[in-house]
């Protein structure tokens, strides 16, 4: 079975199952296709993006996300030290490289997102958009 790392920009929209193709990644967790991971760190980046616009949209969709099958990663000192590497070799952002090495640490092959700060992290974690992640969970 197939690990997907979901990136924080992706977690809201398939939360909140709006519309295909959200809706059909949702299903593809909730059904056992995929394994839906994500670090706990897109927590903060939820509580801090969301909670700038909507405080109630925000509390909702980290509920959501806290009852969800996606599996949230803890950041452990495997995680940090790897995710400093990340941040040292590659310059992305400290977040960024803490999700990536969640992914990379729990042995996950695929992350979806539309950041290009992941790019050159294609040999590690292959970064991949929802048409991918999608054709994922049909094999």
């Amino acid at each position: 079975m197939n690990k997907i790392l979901i990136d924080t920009m992706y977690i809201e929209a398939i939360l909140s199952r709006d519309e295909p193709p959200y809706t059909d990644f949702a299903d593809a967790i909730d059904d056992g296709k995929i394994i839906g991971m994500s670090s706990t760190v897109s927590l903060t980046e939820l509580i801090k993006n969301l909670g700038m616009k909507d405080t109630n949209r925000m509390q909702t969709t980290v509920g959501q996300l806290k009852s969800s099958e996606i599996i949230l990663v803890n950041v452990t000192q495997k995680i940090a030290v790897r995710a400093g590497e990340l941040r040292l070799r590659y310059d992305i952002p400290t977040v960024d490289s803490l999700i990536a090495a969640t992914g990379i640490v729990e042995n996950v092959g695929h992350i979806l997102t539309d950041d290009d700060h992941f790019d050159p992290l294609i040999n590690l974690i292959k970064p991949i958009d929802m048409k991918k992640a999608l054709k994922l969970a049909k094999q």
